[in-house]
């Protein structure tokens, strides 16, 4: 008796090629089907991997990669087929999605749903790992919920999501070894967890109060323009189209804007400098990258929250100063 296929699966990697080269290929080719796509940091080497799963009506995508900043515009979205919803989970990285007005900061363990069919801005600011599914809309809604109530939204930090998470990522590490119908099941399983959990989010008493709607989106912003020294609340305010007491109240109980600002680029910067891929750059081309304009205001900001210095953390990762 034979057994039966294995669901269709592919590796794609930039370890074959040079490294001048690494992320003009992966645009061209694992990142050609979406919109405009950028070099966060082009001065550090391109590296990327991905497994793709391809399910019935479905798809998983599990990737590691440097960072890159995704735009999608009203001309580049491809409203002939059926519309697609992407669930993301966050296994490591700095990032930011936003889609509509709702968007928000990503880290690990932070769950995000976007629509293929809207446009959209997302990214990363450091090296990343995440796992997507993709699935039709009348799948999602099936499951989930209706595609308006979600688009954008972001989840982070919710305990009660722990089991789908952990499911998600028994399933990337094995569904290339699973017949269709195993994987289909699997699938269905993990659609099931999310949808108890999360149904109808808007039903929820206090699920997205305007305070926390204006937070999340401005923490999207922040990330994506964490590079622009000039950024400050009287741009994020601007960009919003909010007021400044809007702004405020919204991370009154964060410290403030300008800390959240200042604390998001610091953890950023201690990232670059932790990583062998920027072995090569000088600690102030790193601190500059990262919106900063004065090094040793920076050498005292980073101090007090990482308890070391930067030249510390270096010589502790093992990296040449």
């Amino acid at each position: 008796m034979s057994r039966p296929a294995l669901v269709p699966s592919n590796i794609e990697t930039t370890s074959h090629v040079q490294p001048k080269h690494a992320f003009e290929f992966w645009r061209a080719t694992a990142l050609a089907p979406f919109g405009d796509i950028r070099n966060v940091h082009p001065r550090d080497a391109f590296r990327a991997k991905r497994l793709v799963v391809s399910g019935a009506g479905w798809g998983l995508i599990h990737t590691v990669s440097s960072p890159v900043g995704l735009t999608i515009g009203p001309r580049q979205l491809d409203r002939n087929g059926p519309e697609t919803v992407v669930i993301g989970v966050g296994l490591d990285g700095i990032g930011y999605q936003q889609q509509g007005e709702r968007g928000g900061r990503l880290g690990a363990g932070d769950i995000s749903f976007l629509s293929r069919h809207r446009p959209l801005v997302a990214g990363t600011q450091s090296d990343y790992a995440e796992i997507r599914l993709a699935l039709p809309r009348t799948t999602f809604e099936a499951w989930i919920g209706p595609v308006d109530a979600f688009a954008g939204r972001c989840i982070v930090g919710d305990p009660a999501l722990a089991e789908f998470k952990a499911a998600l990522r028994r399933f990337a590490a094995t569904a290339a070894w699973m017949s269709q119908d195993e994987a289909q099941a699997a699938f269905e399983g993990l659609l099931h967890l999310l949808g108890n959990r999360v149904r109808d989010p808007e039903a929820r008493p206090g699920y997205l109060l305007s305070c926390e709607a204006v937070a999340s989106v401005a923490w999207a912003y922040i990330v994506r323009r964490l590079h622009d020294p000039r950024l400050g609340p009287a741009e994020i305010q601007a960009a919003l189209g909010i007021s400044r007491t809007q702004l405020y109240r919204a991370f009154a109980g964060t410290g403030g804007v300008a800390a959240a600002l200042r604390d998001t680029r610091l953890d950023l910067a201690h990232r670059r400098l932790a990583t062998p891929r920027a072995d090569g750059m000088l600690i102030a081309t790193i601190v500059y990258a990262c919106g900063f304009t004065d090094v040793p205001s920076f050498n005292r900001a980073f101090r007090q929250r990482f308890g070391l210095s930067p030249r510390e953390l270096r010589a502790g990762s093992g990296i040449p100063i």
